[in-house]
């Protein structure tokens, strides 16, 4: 069997994440959201936001690279900030309201042209808005995106990607959250490796965006373990 090598990616990697991301995008409901944007063109759209990521210290991509070098997989996390007090904690409701306004709109004016960009604003707000609900301000460990090459798939490396985040949780406390489609065939994956569901969110009318039926986002959370944190004390 051929080795791979969990490393951290680096901003010389962003076009291969993106075109690992763009890979995996192929659902009815992604596609709903992209149109008939190829994979390269979606990819190449991507590569410059990826490259943002990296310049922040609470994103961090880890990558699993096959012998050859290439990407074969890679996961998004969002970690928990290092002794920096998140100032969003004491603002009050109306600033946050014109923070995630000011947010949305230059998330928004940042979306290809050609994307059904109704559809994924409210998308994405449904899914703040899971996400607040079922963290309620609780420290965790937030996996964005997870992709694994078609030609590297069914050989475990999505579980190595997220099971490499599972020690630092448990060492601090905290949790690790993620969402998926309900329909995912990852989810039985995710909740074998301890992850349990604990919300969902549902675009109901899918005809108001040009589509078909409901689509319904699914929480899921893994809570620390308790064995691994007694030993960090």
């Amino acid at each position: 069997m051929s080795a791979y090598a969990l490393l951290p990616a680096t901003t010389d990697d962003a076009e291969a994440i993106a075109n690992l991301f763009a890979l995996s995008w192929q659902s009815p409901f992604t596609q709903l959201q992209f149109g008939s944007m190829s994979t390269e063109s979606l990819a190449i759209a991507m590569a410059p936001r990826i490259v943002d990521s990296m310049s922040t210290p609470q994103n961090e991509f880890v990558m699993m690279r096959a012998e050859d070098g290439t990407a074969a997989a890679v996961a998004q996390w969002t970690v928990p900030s290092q002794g920096v007090k998140d100032v969003r904690e004491e603002e009050s409701p109306e600033k946050r309201a014109e923070r995630l306004r000011l947010w949305d709109e230059g998330y928004r004016s940042r979306l290809p042209e050609n994307s059904n960009k109704d559809l994924i604003m409210d998308f994405t707000v449904g899914l703040r808005e899971l996400r607040e609900s079922v963290l309620r301000g609780r420290k965790h460990f937030l996996l964005e995106n997870i992709a694994t090459h078609p030609d590297h798939r069914g050989k475990g490396l999505a579980s190595q990607l997220i099971q490499w985040v599972f020690p630092r949780a448990d060492k601090q406390g905290a949790l690790v959250y993620l969402d998926t489609a309900s329909d995912n065939a990852a989810l039985r994956l995710y909740k074998k490796l301890g992850f349990q569901e604990e919300g969902s969110d549902t675009i109901k009318d899918l005809s108001k965006y040009g589509g078909e039926g409901e689509h319904t986002h699914v929480s899921l959370l893994r809570l620390p373990s308790i064995a691994s944190i007694g030993m960090s004390d």
